[in-house]
């Protein structure tokens, strides 16, 4: 299943050209290839450079050389990919992002994808490490030294090349990050959907089938919003602790119950999803419940009166006999349909007509935050409809 990370760095002068080097594992770090289970997928040695650049590394050495002391030389953008893909469609998925992301705005740049192999499960890992100036090329002629002074608003070619702040048209500097790890994770989604929509795990012997997509959320906040109970994975870096069998055993166990937990909220998702579609291919009355949610979906899917009561008239039709048969009001339910949409925010009961004239129990319509509700009733959902059939 494809994973999210998507890390945003920053590197003062100095370190520019080194990490070129090592990105795109040339000269001290062309050994790596041959060290390791690494294979270098693709290398775009640099996009967007100024006029005087003739190879990038003449580009990242003049970053590092006369880029303003404390200055930011470079920003990294590392991203993890899907191994479900093929190399081809890695290569075109972080192309097409960037197409839009860095591009426009004529950030210098260079990039690697590297895939290597989990040392824990042996599976395909491919990440991409962006690096790119937030010197952007304006198309002005500069030497290289120019090129990093500052710019000059009066006169930009008397001066170096404006820097664009990433949160230029964002509030602050957070909230780009949160738009661009979100704008990842709609991009990817998307790429997911088309390439590889679903994928399969083995549960306890049993192949489970679940939809392939990612969050930028953390797993605390993912938690908060959906109520599943996912824990976060240590991540394998070049610490002594990767040498342990109990560290890369509790790592194992919590992968198996992420996997548990992603079975779990997928049954939970059929399940919520269920009361939107009822056909009987046996043109068989529907039972009681099935009737409760039918109406529930109605009501809240209704434009107009019109178009409830059309739906509704069609229920009592199909529905009438178990509908009698299980005691249902049928007036009562058709008057409280009908003006449940006066309100702006109705919450309503529908309780059975019981065979006892002593315990007859006559629909209520309570309105606002907090109704009355009879004891042998569950408390209905603020901003919801309950239509409650019998036994509900």
């Amino acid at each position: 299943m494809a994973s999210y990370h998507f890390s945003v760095k920053s590197k003062n002068k100095g370190y520019a050209l080194s990490h070129y080097l090592y990105i795109s594992r040339l000269m001290q770090y062309e050994g790596i290839r041959k060290t390791s289970n690494e294979t270098v997928e693709h290398i775009e040695p640099g996009r967007c450079m100024p006029s005087f650049v003739k190879d990038p590394i003449e580009f990242w050495q003049a970053a590092d050389t006369y880029e303003r002391a404390n200055a930011k030389a470079y920003m990294e953008y590392e991203i993890a990919l899907p191994n479900e893909f093929t190399p081809d469609q890695r290569k075109m998925l972080v192309k097409t992002f960037f197409d839009k992301h860095i591009v426009p705005q004529q950030y210098p740049h260079s990039y690697a994808i590297h895939n290597v192999k989990s040392r824990l499960s042996g599976e395909e890992q491919p990440h991409c490490h962006l690096m790119f100036s937030l010197k952007a090329d304006d198309g002005i002629e500069r030497t290289a030294e120019q090129y990093f002074k500052r710019y000059n608003p009066q006169n930009p070619a008397k001066g170096g090349a404006k820097k664009i702040q990433l949160q230029d048209g964002h509030a602050d500097y957070s909230t780009f990050l949160l738009h661009i790890r979100k704008a990842w994770e709609n991009h990817l989604n998307d790429a997911l959907a088309k390439y590889c929509p679903t994928v399969t795990y083995q549960i306890d012997g049993q192949d489970i089938t679940i939809k392939n997509q990612v969050s930028a959320d953390n797993y605390e906040k993912y938690n908060e919003i959906h109520g599943t109970l996912y824990l976060p994975e240590p991540k394998l870096g070049a610490g002594k602790q990767n040498e342990t069998m109990e560290y890369l055993a509790e790592i194992q166990k919590i992968r198996l119950h992420n996997a548990k937990e992603r079975e779990m909220e997928q049954k939970q998702r059929q399940q919520t999803q269920q009361h939107e579609h009822f056909y009987s291919c046996l043109n068989e009355p529907y039972t009681s419940l099935e009737v409760m949610y039918y109406l529930n979906y109605l009501v809240k899917k209704a434009k107009n009166q019109k178009e409830l009561n059309q739906d509704f008239n069609e229920i009592i039709k199909t529905q009438k006999p178990i509908l009698q048969a299980e005691h249902w009001n049928l007036n009562k339910m058709d008057y409280q349909l009908k003006n449940s949409l006066q309100y702006t925010d109705p919450q309503i009961e529908f309780n059975p007509v019981t065979v006892l004239k002593s315990q007859v129990e006559q629909p209520q319509v309570v309105q606002g935050n907090q109704p009355t509700q009879p004891s042998i009733q569950p408390k209905p959902k603020n901003n919801d409809y309950d239509f409650g059939g019998p036994g509900f």
